[in-house]
């Protein structure tokens, strides 16, 4: 019975000394826009984590007092929903990890199997050349920066689609937010 309670009491000990945020789930959306953000992360604690929220690129929140390592997390109006989400489900999309747009390029909507039948740049550097029978498009991916963050003082990271040039169509023309 001893050794359940001294085992107990060190599980628990244990759990104590997790961060209190590894437990905060980040809603992911959707939200109907920036203000629904700003409002939900106004309303909900994050347990006591430091906080930045941005939207777009830009910090719309933040909780600069606690304890770390900061939570970041980053949110895009995305084009096809007109809503606000930290993952749209779109290759026109803002996305903040390049294999994340690359995926959604390759899926189109997010379903499998992917097809690797696009040629991708990035930043003006073939990132990968198309590997099925025929070509359908060729992406063109810019690295954009938003505001500074705590982990990433020179502007967080996010990626768009510069260009896309589908075969027998005009072509898109995307930007950086800033």
């Amino acid at each position: 019975m001893k050794i359940v309670a001294i085992a107990l009491a060190g599980l628990l000990g244990l759990a104590a000394l997790q961060p209190a945020h590894a437990q905060f789930t980040i809603p992911n959306g959707p939200f109907a826009d920036e203000q629904a953000v700003v409002n939900w992360w106004n309303a909900n604690n994050t347990s006591g984590a430091i906080t930045q929220v941005f939207y777009n690129g830009r910090k719309v929140y933040q909780r600069p007092t606690g304890f770390g390592p900061a939570l970041i997390v980053k949110y895009y109006r995305c084009k096809q929903t007109q809503d606000v989400r930290t993952r749209c489900g779109h290759h026109l999309d803002a996305f903040s990890r390049e294999d994340w747009l690359i995926d959604q390029i390759d899926t189109l909507n997010g379903t499998r199997p992917a097809l690797a039948d696009s040629d991708i740049y990035l930043d003006n550097q073939l990132y990968r050349a198309y590997t099925t029978p025929s070509r359908r498009a060729t992406y063109g991916l810019i690295g954009c920066k938003g505001e500074p963050s705590y982990r990433e003082p020179g502007g967080i990271g996010y990626f768009v689609v510069r260009g896309y040039s589908p075969d027998f169509s005009p072509p898109y023309v995307g930007k950086c937010f800033f």
